[in-house]
């Protein structure tokens, strides 16, 4: 026992006798290490180096010596004063004997906190060009063999303004050894990387992606290759597989392949361009999912070959609750330029699955992203809901219902851009509603059972038995749907509905709410849209609007050009029926012209009234009014976008025969009683009244006409305005001489056939007006000037309604002819 402590003393004490050596040569050469250290260093180094702080250690990296230089700066290879390198601390683990003696072999190296730029100018020089062309090479005297280099909070960044590159590049803890042979560096390294960005032109890939890398590096200094062999990148849960090369002695060449090993279609996409991913980043999936990327040829435009797919995979967005399960996809992608995908090609073959567990199946392929060749197949029983839930549909909420499909689509989308090519876009196939309800817009419109089958032929859609409600309207369609591929993918393209409408109900406040706009609202206004062409044939059996609800409405409605036509329109209301057609025109957004022609049979006098809330003047109501009327009606007139009449622009032309008629309690009647003395003025009831009405410059002209009522037989002519002036003849048998003084009534009273007439005029406005006499050279000038002037209004207003008719037959084919 004592001999064997014996032992450990002298062994302890030779130990320490060593390191005493070790620790006093390091002190004794500490300077001439340092200074031919440097001189060694500054033999290779062809730009500036600072340093703030250098120190040596026998102790940091013990048996080998350290040196550290503190507060490093390098200076690049351009003109400009710019740092290729910068470092906090910067430390080399040298061979203590192989020091002392003179020769400078580097095992470790440590760096801290440091950043590198390096960069090519417009003409393609490097600013790390700092090495010394020598005879002698340096490495000489100094070697390496760094069997450790750990790198910490380091950030690189190249910079290529020749061909537009930028990449950033950081790191928290990197450990990595190098070897050097005949200028071949090799490297291993383990730890993390952060890419900032790789951005090539207006191309950034793999923006804040952080990796951990396991990567085994060949450098061929002399022939200027960078040889990664089957290094391991690690992304969440998915590795990537990393081999190839990259050449930049001639030119910049690249030829790497990225394998993925149990890949995420997140992960994946978030390898890709965001460009190309934006709408479907955020989906994730579960199962088996694979992935190949190659880039092969010149860094500035690389071609890029992408496969991918899964098998029996689930495809899921993490916030909606629908998913594809049992997913199977082989899928590809290729651009022959990183920066320009317009002439990128993908596939997806043989996409399968089942969404909310109805099966489906796909085919896709877009050639030419500049030009996009599409070819679609799709075949599956949908649950509406699910596609809502899968993939959400801007402005469309609460939707249900099913859809059974198989639809497919064949050619270029730039063809579907013009009416006259959009016939070589193929489509084909059918498409079943099955009980489809949903709310859209901002308005919460209603959509509910909406069944029915829509054929794809070419551009084109057939509508077999159509059908649902729309709030509380209902409809059912049969008929065709033109140039709507076109209108759905496109903006400002044309859309063409030919069609027959049938319903039972047709609430026009709710679609014109729809339509126009919220009553009331700054937005409110009625247009016609330039791409909307219309062809119906309706059959509607109730309808309302407002106070207005015809029944048995039938009839043609055309649109095109922004000019709507009925030519042929018959309904019942107000208790008769009528018939006629009209346009609309809305080529001006503020000025909306209307005109119309129609005949009334058998309309009830007050529910006219009703229906026009009494012309929105209070002199003569539904309530004074009893009666029906043929009549045959002709009109002009603007409106502003809010439908508001411009009541200068109103001619109208109405000859009117009204049967059984009354007007009971009307207060300029029951004035006239102190010259017609009867007590029945209060209620007139008349036979047939004829009569032909002019209305023109906001004026109403009443030529005379005569009233034989059971009061008397009274005739009345005159004009009412609109800013409510009145100016009416009246004639009626004086029954009340005794009452009235002969001087006053001079002029005034006629006898004809034993009869005494009294012409009376009413004037004023009709809220302030006066009952008096007419004396004859008035009443006789008065009738003569009027019946000449309705006479001239009427002819010159038959004759602009004639040329109106020509001028709509003649464009009737123009307008409608869709595939002119």
């Amino acid at each position: 026992m004592k001999a064997v402590k014996k032992i450990l003393f002298y062994v302890f004490l030779a130990v320490t006798v060593l390191i005493a050596a070790f620790t006093g040569s390091v002190l004794l050469f500490k300077d001439r290490i340092l200074q031919e250290f440097i001189d060694e260093a500054n033999k290779s180094l062809g730009t500036p180096v600072d340093i703030g702080q250098i120190e040596i250690s026998a102790w940091d990296d013990f048996p080998n010596l350290a040196i550290t230089f503190k507060d490093v700066y390098v200076e690049d290879s351009h003109k400009q004063i710019y740092p290729l390198f910068k470092a906090k601390m910067v430390s080399f683990s040298l061979n203590a004997i192989d020091a002392i003696n003179g020769k400078y072999s580097i095992q470790g190296l440590k760096i801290d906190e440091s950043e590198t730029h390096l960069k090519v100018d417009k003409n393609g020089l490097t600013n790390f060009a700092v090495f010394k062309e020598t005879k002698k090479a340096a490495s000489d005297n100094i070697g390496f063999d760094l069997h450790k280099v750990k790198l910490t909070k380091t950030n690189v960044i190249y910079q290529d303004v020749k061909l537009r590159q930028h990449h950033e590049f950081e790191s928290k803890d990197l450990i990595a050894s190098v070897k050097n042979s005949n200028r071949i560096y090799h490297i291993e390294a383990e730890g993390d990387v952060t890419i900032g960005k790789i951005a090539i032109k207006t191309l950034s890939l793999l923006e804040k992606k952080s990796f951990d890398v396991n990567a085994v590096v060949d450098y061929d200094d002399k022939n200027k290759n960078v040889g990664i062999r089957k290094s391991m990148l690690s992304l969440g849960k998915s590795d990537f597989e990393v081999e190839g090369d990259y050449n930049f002695k001639d030119r910049d060449m690249i030829n790497v392949a990225i394998n993925g090993k149990n890949t995420t279609i997140q992960t994946v996409l978030s390898l890709l361009p965001e460009k190309l991913t934006e709408n479907v980043k955020e989906y994730e999936s579960r199962g088996d999912m694979y992935f190949t990327m190659v880039m092969k040829g010149e860094v500035q435009k690389p071609l890029m070959t992408v496969s991918f797919g899964c098998k029996n995979a689930s495809i899921f967005h993490p916030n909606y609750k629908s998913r594809i399960e049992e997913a199977n996809l082989q899928g590809s992608f290729a651009s022959p330029e990183l920066t320009d995908f317009s002439k990128a090609e993908i596939f997806l073959k043989n996409f399968s699955g089942k969404l909310n567990g109805k099966q489906f199946k796909a085919n896709l392929s877009i050639q030419n992203f500049d030009d996009p060749n599409v070819a679609l197949e799709f075949k599956g029983d949908i649950d509406a809901a699910s596609i809502q839930n899968f993939y959400p549909i801007e402005n469309v909420r609460e939707i249900s219902g099913a859809i059974t499909t198989e639809f497919s689509i064949q050619g270029r989308t730039s063809l579907l851009k013009k009416k006259s090519t959009a016939q070589q876009v193929l489509t084909s196939g059918s498409l079943e509603l099955k009980n489809i309800s949903f709310t859209s817009g901002a308005q919460h419109l209603h959509f509910e059972d909406i069944n029915g089958v829509l054929h794809f032929d070419k551009a084109d859609i057939a509508m077999s038995n159509v059908g649902g409600r729309l709030d509380r309207s209902d409809f059912l369609l049969n008929g065709f749907l033109k140039n709507v591929i076109t209108y759905v993918l496109f903006e400002n393209q044309p859309i063409g509905i030919e069609a027959d409408l049938k319903s039972n109900f047709l609430d026009l406040d709710e679609l014109f709410a729809f339509g126009i706009g919220v009553s009331g609202s700054k937005d409110f206004g009625f247009s016609i849209s330039p791409n909307l062409h219309l062809n119906f044939n309706c059959d509607v059996k109730a309808m309302k609007y407002k106070r207005f609800a015809p029944r048995d409405i039938k009839g043609d409605l055309l649109v095109k050009n922004q000019v709507a036509v009925s030519r042929h329109l018959a309904f019942k209301a107000m208790g008769g029926l009528i018939e006629g057609g009209g346009i609309v025109e809305a080529k001006n957004k503020k000025v909306i012209d209307v005109s119309s022609a129609f005949q009334l049979n058998g309309i009830h006098i007050d529910s006219v009234f009703y229906v026009f809330e009494n012309f929105h003047q209070g002199f003569i109501e539904a309530r004074h009014l009893k009666g029906q009327t043929n009549a045959t009606v002709g009109f002009e007139m603007a409106l502003d976008e809010k439908l508001k009449l411009f009541s200068e622009t109103l001619t109208a032309d109405i000859s009117a025969l009204i049967k059984n008629g009354e007007l009971n309690n009307f207060e300029p009647m029951q004035k006239l009683n102190k010259y017609v003395d009867d007590d029945a003025l209060h209620r007139l009831r008349f036979a047939d009244l004829k009569n032909d009405i002019h209305i023109e410059n906001k004026t109403i002209f009443i030529p005379q006409m005569e009233v034989r009522s059971n009061a008397s037989n009274i005739s009345l002519s005159g004009t009412h305005t609109f800013d409510q002036h009145i100016d009416y003849r009246v004639i009626a048998p004086l029954r009340s001489k005794k009452k009235i003084d002969p001087d006053e009534v001079f002029g005034a009273i006629e006898e004809s056939g034993g009869q005494t007439k009294i012409f009376l005029k009413i004037g004023g406005s009709t809220d302030k007006y006066d009952v008096s006499l007419d004396k004859r050279a008035t009443k006789q000038k008065m009738v003569s000037d009027l019946k000449r002037e309705v006479k001239e209004l009427k002819e010159a207003f038959q004759s602009r309604g004639a040329k109106k008719k020509k001028e709509v037959e003649l464009q009737k084919d123009e307008y409608f002819d869709w595939d002119n």
